[in-house]
């Protein structure tokens, strides 16, 4: 049975390389590119021939594919490991602080017509919330750019596949423009304006984290929300971070709209501990670099 990249190939009367086609399907099957109309795919295939960039993204993909696997199959073992060892107490504390909220919201919608109580109980089961990549695209981080945006391309089958929004939110020192994937489903001109964003300058993590709590507020009615930040390592107001306000900002996001943060750093030696206390999970990409 003839693949479906091989069709739209034949379709298009366009002719690749055998590792070029690799890169296509491992796009296709990523960013859903059956949804899209045959237009829609011929603009697709048109800009993977022309973007250099593209099939370098799809190649680091390609490589990362078996590391990433293994990385969430061990990461379950080992948070449950983490959370039988000293989470209990803070964990059963968000349960039950979490569960009050649900009760009296759940009482206030509760209406009653005669002796019947009508309850909303389909309105309160947990969805989980969007994923939230910010990525940031400065000087120091322009070597890694590609390597960046090639390990974020994975996260459109898992959006598509939980049915999450999947926001990409470039930032420097300021917030110029972000791009929202509505349950993971590719929309062309927002992904070619992720794949050729760039910036210069330094990095400022303050306001992206506030843009970030603004999505989370338009996304309250979700819970479970997954904040993925790319990072060189050092932000130029990272100190802050350690601050009363910033805390404040970082426990209401992690307590009220269950957020959790993960951070993902260019070297090692740039991640400082203390400053990203709010993490979740770190990783280090100096491995996949080299």
């Amino acid at each position: 049975m003839k693949d479906a990249v091989q069709s739209l190939l034949e379709k298009f009367a366009l002719t690749i390389t055998l590792e070029q086609r690799d890169f296509l399907r491992f796009l296709y099957d990523h960013l859903h590119l059956e949804e899209l109309s045959d237009k829609e795919q011929q603009i697709f295939i048109d800009y993977f021939y022309k973007s250099e960039t593209l099939r370098n993204m799809a190649a680091f993909s390609l490589e990362l594919a078996d590391v990433i696997r293994e990385m969430c199959e061990n990461i379950p073992a080992i948070e449950q490991a983490e959370r039988l060892a000293n989470g209990k107490e803070q964990r059963l504390y968000y349960e039950r602080k979490w569960q009050v909220a649900r009760r009296q919201k759940l009482k206030h919608q509760t209406t009653k017509k005669g002796n019947i109580l009508y309850v909303p109980f389909d309105a309160y089961k947990k969805e989980p919330g969007p994923i939230i990549i910010c990525l940031e695209q400065t000087t120091g981080m322009a070597a890694y750019s590609e390597l960046c945006k090639s390990m974020i391309l994975p996260f459109f089958m898992n959006a598509h596949r939980e049915r999450r929004d999947l926001y990409i939110v470039p930032y420097d020192c300021q917030i110029h423009v972000h791009y929202r994937f509505e349950n993971g489903h590719i929309n062309l001109c927002d992904f070619k304006g992720f794949i050729e964003y760039q910036a210069k300058g330094e990095a400022a993590i303050l306001p992206v984290l506030h843009f970030v709590k603004g999505l989370l507020q338009e996304n309250q009615h979700y819970t479970e929300s997954d904040i993925i930040i790319f990072t060189e390592g050092t932000p130029i107001d990272g100190q802050h971070l350690v601050g009363k306000k910033a805390k404040t900002i970082l426990n209401e996001m992690k307590s009220k709209y269950c957020a959790e943060f993960s951070v993902i750093t260019m070297q090692e030696h740039n991640f400082n501990e203390q400053q990203f206390w709010f993490a979740n999970k770190a990783f280090f990409a100096d491995d996949a670099i080299q």
